[in-house]
């Protein structure tokens, strides 16, 4: 697989143009579908280990039939999508790497004497994964390991943006799968550049991820969207009006803000305040680490500012009272117990080595230390759960990915101005993560588009706060009833 760069004239805002696309078949006998596809769609998403879509064919030849489709066959295709004049576009090259179709989703006749056939596919290495097991011990960082396990056991060679990780591990996988391995450690992996613990694990048209939020976080913004009318911004010319094809190529065409927050549920699962209870084992020492998060958020990495520190950020959540004087975040409404065994040295100091050694006795390998991910990354999930979120449909550009980051701005629509005549929406505007991405290719007209939900972490102004509780309560005494059954005779 490989997203290659070419040079193409733009015609039209979505237009791409197909160079192949043929489906081999389980006996070996290639079957082109130039003139048969009526549809095809990608799916991206930086919590789905593969990338996976499906096509919809127009079948005149009896395909199902014929190869038959039984789940076993290849789908090889190159498809380019026209870019502006100053911008390599980019294409999906399938030709090396073939997608697998893993299933004939539905087939339907249609009134012709043809029959409709959707065909769901995936990467290869969806199904690899399935075949092979692990049962061996590695050692060196998560990263390390990562690279180790895509090359000798997936034999993947499609490209890797691995963020290194800090420490060296000693670990076991018993009879694991290879994304089953590569799944446990990014829950336990902390980048050695910013202590980052939320490693993600993801594929798009590019390649294979191995990294954290704040890798993605830290990138600039690629691209910057608008909501407008599509096909409204226009040239001025001398008698002439002439479509801004470049401008319609940026401009959304439909969105769709979603639900902000869930408090309830951020209590429930730590996002805004727990507390950790590390048990060690071999010391029989026990540590706790209070998470708090709109005191540990100024030293975390998010969307809006990214590695800027000129550029100001702040938390989801208002720092007004819930209680008394307490804060939402001061609450440590979710307790974790974890064992651990650490290394302690001659002088009895404790360390954050394991007590695992190597073969020479040497105690080289780091613990698992959860009081450096757990907590963090279970609030930064959960912000990336139940952020501001939004789906946005523009016209197609494939020069986007799951992960990375554009600027999208949704222009006000209140009546009323804010105080600083704020000329776009309160909450969206600014940076954005693509948490995920669907390209929609037409093949009927020709047309291609992409869905992209977006999600951020942060805000470019602060929330307003009171420094007191606004919750009130009843200032009467209290009445407990307690008698239900009439007791006369």
């Amino acid at each position: 697989m490989a997203k290659a760069g070419v040079k193409q004239s733009l015609q039209k805002a979505g237009s791409f143009t197909i160079e192949k696309i043929e489906v081999i078949t389980s006996r070996g006998a290639p079957v082109n579908l130039l003139g048969k596809l009526m549809h095809m769609t990608f799916y991206e998403d930086i919590q789905n280990n593969s990338v996976v879509g499906n096509c919809l064919i127009n079948d005149l030849l009896a395909l199902s039939n014929m190869g038959p489709i039984i789940g076993q066959e290849y789908l090889s295709m190159k498809i380019q999508t026209n870019s502006p004049d100053d911008v390599d576009a980019a294409t999906y090259d399938f030709t090396e790497n073939l997608l697998l179709v893993n299933s004939l989703q539905m087939r339907e006749d249609g009134a012709s004497g043809n029959q409709f056939l959707l065909l769901e596919f995936s990467t290869s290495e969806l199904q690899k994964d399935q075949r092979i097991r692990i049962n061996q011990s590695y050692t060196g960082s998560y990263s390390d390991i990562f690279i180790s396990i895509m090359r000798d056991h997936l034999k993947s060679r499609k490209k890797l943006f691995v963020e290194p990780s800090a420490g060296t591990k000693k670990i076991i996988f018993p009879n694991f799968s290879p994304l089953e391995a590569i799944n446990m450690m990014k829950r336990q992996a902390v980048s050695s550049h910013d202590g980052s613990p939320t490693y993600m694990f993801f594929e798009d048209l590019q390649g294979y991820h191995f990294r954290s939020l704040s890798s993605m976080y830290a990138q600039p913004s690629i691209l910057t969207y608008e909501t407008s009318v599509p096909g409204s911004k226009m040239i001025p010319t001398p008698g002439v009006r002439e479509f801004d094809i470049h401008a319609d190529l940026f401009s959304v065409i439909k969105h769709e803000v979603k639900a902000i927050g869930d408090s309830a549920a951020a209590q429930r699962l730590g996002a805004y305040g727990s507390e950790l209870i590390t048990y060690d084992t071999y010391t029989r020492r026990h540590k706790t680490t209070i998470y708090n998060y709109l005191d540990n958020f100024k030293d975390e990495t998010h969307v809006t500012a990214g590695k800027k520190t000129d550029v100001d950020q702040f938390p989801l959540i208002s720092k007004t009272p819930v209680q008394d004087e307490l804060r939402m975040s001061d609450f440590s409404a979710r307790r974790y117990l974890v064992p651990t065994a650490n290394y302690v040295d001659g002088d009895n100091n404790y360390t954050d080595l394991s007590v695992l050694h190597d073969s020479k006795g040497e105690f080289i390998f780091n613990s698992t230390r959860p009081e450096t991910w757990l907590q963090r990354r279970q609030s930064q999930l959960h912000q990336l759960e139940k952020g501001i979120t939004c789906t946005i449909t523009t016209n197609g550009n494939t020069l986007l990915d799951c992960g990375d980051i554009i600027t999208f701005n949704l222009p006000s629509v209140a009546a009323a101005k804010a105080e600083e005549n704020r000329k776009f929406d309160f909450f969206y505007r600014g940076r954005f993560l693509v948490r995920r991405i669907r390209q929609d290719f037409d093949f009927s007209t020709q047309k291609h588009q992409s869905v992209m939900t977006l999600v951020k972490d942060s805000l470019e102004s602060e929330l307003p706060f009171v420094s007191q509780s606004l919750e009130t309560q009843t200032q009467e005494d209290d009445e407990i009833i307690q008698e239900f059954y009439d007791t006369t005779d």
